[in-house]
C-alpha cells in the first residue's frame, strides 16, 4: 500500500516585480498552509518524502507545513501537466510521498489518478492549498496506474475555517 498527499501551493501574491517562478506566498497563504500542516500532523499523514516544484510559492508552502521529512524541489513540477507530475512520481521509492505543484497540472491529474471522485463542491477547481490524500494498492510507485487510487479525504483551507 502506498499513500499520497497532494497539494496545490498555498496562495501567493500578485506583483509585477517578480516573475511567476519567484512569487512567494501572502499571509492568507501561509495560515493556510500552517493550518494544513496542522491538520494533517492530527491525521497521522508523515510523509515519507516531499516532491516540490521548484517555485518559491511550492518550497514555502513545504516550509509552512512544518512537516520533517526529506525535501526533493523539481524542476519538471513547475506548472507540470498531468503527465508530466505521473513521471516524476513514478521514479520515486519513499512509501508516502507528499507532491506540491501548481494548477491545472495537479487537479488534472488528482482527477485521473483517482477511481472515484469525493464528493467535494471544490475537487474539480482545486483551490490554492487543496490537499488530497489518496491510497494505492500498488508495492511500488513504478506501478502507479491512472484511474487506480482512492482518495481517502479531500480538504480545503476554507473547510479549516482559513479565509
Amino acid at each position: 500500500m502506498k499513500t499520497m498527499v497532494l497539494m496545490r501551493h498555498a496562495k501567493s501574491s500578485y506583483s509585477g516585480d517578480l516573475s511567476d517562478f519567484d512569487r512567494s506566498l501572502n499571509e492568507r497563504g501561509s495560515r493556510s498552509a500552517t493550518a494544513l500542516g496542522k491538520w494533517l500532523k492530527a491525521n497521522s499523514f508523515f510523509p515519507d518524502l516531499a516532491l516540490v516544484s521548484a517555485a518559491t510559492r511550492t518550497v514555502q508552502t513545504f516550509q509552512e507545513l512544518k512537516i520533517s521529512c526529506p525535501l526533493e524541489k523539481k524542476q519538471k513540477l513547475y506548472l507540470a501537466s498531468s503527465e508530466e507530475i505521473f513521471h516524476q512520481i513514478r521514479q520515486i521509492t519513499a512509501n508516502s510521498l507528499l507532491v506540491i505543484c501548481h494548477n491545472p497540472g495537479i487537479s488534472e491529474f488528482s482527477q485521473k489518478i483517482s477511481s472515484e471522485w469525493p464528493n467535494h463542491s471544490n475537487f474539480e477547481a482545486f483551490p490554492s492549498c487543496s490537499t488530497c490524500i489518496i491510497d494505492f494498492d500498488i508495492t511500488d510507485w513504478s506501478n502507479l496506474k491512472f484511474g487506480t487510487g482512492k482518495i481517502k479525504k479531500f480538504i480545503t483551507p476554507r473547510d479549516l475555517g482559513v479565509f
